[in-house]
């Protein structure tokens, strides 16, 4: 059941963060034509670029912490011995919920909530800003839920157990 919750969240943010990743592109790629070749600047797809990048790399972020892929430097934690070792793994998932929940979930929900209170909007495309500033919560609660899912397996696979980390050994 973990195991297929884990995967459909994968599929769920890859299939928002590839196309973003592909329409960032082809707006970079559209900006240095028109800038260069027909010598005119465009400023929407400079804006959909900037934004696209900040949603790719916030839920790029829950993604890759879902895949255990976040450089850690384990040198000190992997002299320990088990049980330590899963305490270490535990404070460090709860320092990382510590840090998700009070500035990603809540700072972010606050950041949302007063672009919408405003009426922000973006100066090229006149969007609404809040709905730049979702992906902060939205990474969150992400976040939130890949933790779960990591610190689960690591209890089931035993401590110290990364089957999916980047090792700098």
């Amino acid at each position: 059941m973990l195991d297929t919750i884990h995967r459909t969240l994968d599929r769920l943010v890859l299939a928002i963060t590839i196309p973003l990743t592909v329409a960032m592109l082809g707006c970079v790629v559209w900006q240095v034509v028109a800038r260069y070749a027909l010598n005119v600047s465009t400023s929407a797809t400079d804006e959909i670029a900037r934004f696209a990048f900040i949603w790719v790399s916030l839920l790029g972020s829950a993604y890759v912490l879902g895949k255990r892929g976040h450089i850690a430097i384990t040198g000190l934690v992997d002299l320990l011995p088990a049980r330590p070792r899963g305490g270490v793994e535990i404070a460090i998932a709860a320092l990382v919920a510590l840090f998700t929940v009070t500035i990603l979930c809540g700072g972010g929900w606050l950041l949302v909530d007063k672009a919408r209170t405003l009426g922000q909007v973006t100066p090229a495309l006149q969007l609404p800003m809040w709905l730049v500033y979702a992906v902060i919560p939205l990474s969150g609660v992400l976040t939130l839920i890949y933790m779960v899912i990591a610190l689960m397996e690591s209890l089931r696979e035993g401590p110290g157990v990364t089957s999916h980390a980047v090792s700098l050994d």
